[in-house]
């Protein structure tokens, strides 16, 4: 009959169109973050097994054991555990790290520049794709998602920070708790993290200071208490998880000797020592070891024939070298922050991926053997264990992931009289946030600690992010469609109302799907550049 082949036809159209609607929402979504996660696993892949350090296994120890080690969150080793399924796989670390940093990496690329040109900006298209295969293979991201180790956090860190300072309005409460939560346990992490994330902060409450006397205006709309909750809130955390878990209610411990490692690198404790030994042979217990201290901070802190060891490890060590730490800084203030300017300066610089990959990694050896037996054959048969290709593989990605390094930072260096001559204060306020992060994160590890390239090559490439977003956000002003600065002018008393409608008006929220790990139609262009220009479209008639 006409009727139903009429009705049939209709219904195999409405099929195709649900059939092809699903295609877009779900396969396409799904699809591009299965290949940002291949992109993000590679070096696992391609080893075999997710990468170590020298490190992993104190992580390993600490969960396993219930203790706190020196050097070691607690917090990081039970995240080991509770994503491994109890150390059934330690796949599933790693495939946490990465989704945890894809869904993180889109928010940004959203919340930097909501642009249809941006790779990532919209969430699920070979954009996503385009942008993560750049960070997997012309930086070192892959290294630190594919690896058992805290690094991944610091840049977790920074950019859940922006996220919660910069764009809170524009968060859904949902997207609101889970960047908090991941910035909670990115904070709990590593200590580094913490004194980052505390500095950070301190940068923030400036930035905010100065729009509120004055001039970036949107400054003044910095949230600044969300981000001083989370810092504020790990460090009161981390002492009551160890405490509940341990017995032990404090931070994680050896923070003094890894200063001292510092000090002593720098030549300051040799200084001090000279001086006060010569006076008193028994100032110090290290004054029997003056002569043959070593002079690295690794050679004291790991050789098995360091006097370290001699004066009762790390425990017995420890009040002693925060005796000296102490002496060092009263007796050389000038000396010690030149020292540590300096290391800072080359740490800044220092963004080679594979620092230290390819080491026998003994502790790690001993803590897979003793309390992860049966992944012991897998992991011994990984390249990194068995002289494969792999762990080259990172020296080599150097020759491309260096000079691209050193070219983002330029550019991002570009970006900043350009924010400026557009009075685009977001983009401008960005750029600087993550300035004072590089600048903090190479001051903390190269003067408290001492300078390592996984230190700063960790975060170092958050920069193409940052200054491909901004760039295309400060190539659209002309437009009027981001939250560019206007010339200071007074605008008249009818020009007010009409400004104040429009900002009530548009209201957008950034949201992000813990499904497909995406950004939402919600977070169109269009939406977030909308709602930023009704923010400040307060123009004087004519």
């Amino acid at each position: 009959m006409p009727g139903s082949s009429t009705v049939r036809h209709l219904g195999a159209r409405l099929g195709g169109f649900v059939r092809a609607a699903l295609a877009r929402r779900v396969l396409l979504p799904l699809l591009a973050t299965l290949g940002a996660l291949v992109l993000m696993l590679w070096p696992a892949l391609l080893n075999g097994f997710p990468i170590v350090f020298f490190d992993t296994g104190g992580y390993i120890e600490a969960a396993a054991e219930r203790e706190l080690v020196e050097g070691r969150s607690l917090a990081y080793g039970l995240f080991l555990q509770a994503t491994s399924l109890n150390w059934r796989t330690l796949w599933g670390p790693v495939v946490a790290q990465s989704l945890l940093t894809l869904w993180l990496l889109r928010l940004l690329c959203a919340g930097l520049a909501p642009s249809d040109g941006l790779p990532g900006g919209n969430g699920n298209g070979p954009g996503t794709l385009g942008l993560v295969a750049l960070l997997a293979l012309g930086t070192g991201m892959a290294w630190y998602t594919a690896q058992l180790m805290p690094d991944i956090a610091i840049p977790l860190v920074v950019a859940t920070l922006w996220l919660l300072a910069f764009r809170w309005d524009r968060l859904s409460w949902g997207t609101r708790l889970g960047a908090a939560a991941v910035g909670l346990v990115s904070l709990l992490s590593h200590m580094s993290g913490m004194a980052l994330g505390a500095g950070l902060v301190a940068v923030l409450a400036l930035m905010k200071t100065v729009g509120v006397l004055g001039r970036p205006r949107s400054w003044r709309a910095l949230r600044l208490l969300p981000a001083a909750a989370l810092v504020v809130g790990s460090v009161v955390t981390l002492p009551l998880l160890n405490g509940a878990v341990t017995g032990e209610t404090r931070l994680t411990p050896g923070g003094p000797l890894f200063l001292f490692g510092s000090l002593l690198q720098q030549g300051q404790v040799r200084r001090l020592l000279d001086e006060r030994c010569a006076e008193d042979p028994h100032a110090y217990a290290l004054c029997s070891y003056r002569h043959r201290l070593p002079t690295t901070a690794d050679e004291f802190l790991w050789a098995e024939d360091s006097p370290l060891m001699a004066l009762g490890g790390w425990e017995g060590m420890e009040p002693e070298a925060a005796r000296i730490n102490m002496a060092v800084m009263r007796a050389y203030p000038l000396a010690l922050a030149l020292s540590s300017l300096q290391a800072g300066m080359e740490q800044f610089f220092r963004v080679q991926t594979g620092d230290g990959l390819d080491e026998f990694h003994r502790s790690t050896r001993e803590a897979v053997h003793q309390w992860l037996a049966p992944l012991e054959p897998a992991y011994l048969k990984a390249d990194q264990q068995s002289e494969g290709p792999t762990p080259g593989m990172a020296d080599l990605s150097n020759y491309l992931t260096v000079p691209l390094a050193y070219l983002a930072l330029a550019a991002l260096a570009a970006l900043v009289p350009q924010a400026v001559r557009r009075r685009d204060g977001m983009a401008l306020g960005a750029l600087l946030f993550l300035w004072a992060a590089l600048a903090g994160n190479a001051l903390i590890c190269g003067a408290l600690s001492n300078p390592h390239d996984r230190y700063q090559n960790r975060l170092v490439w958050l920069v193409p992010v940052f200054a491909l977003a901004l760039n295309a956000r400060l190539r659209q002003t002309e437009e009027a469609t981001d939250e560019a600065e206007p010339a200071l002018r007074v605008p008249n008393a009818l020009s007010l109302p009409a400004a104040l409608l429009r900002r009530r008006a548009a209201r957008p929220v950034l949201t992000s799907s813990l499904i497909d790990l995406g950004v939402p139609d919600g977070l169109a262009a269009g939406d977030l550049a909308v709602g930023s220009a009704a923010e400040l479209a307060v123009t004087p008639q004519p």
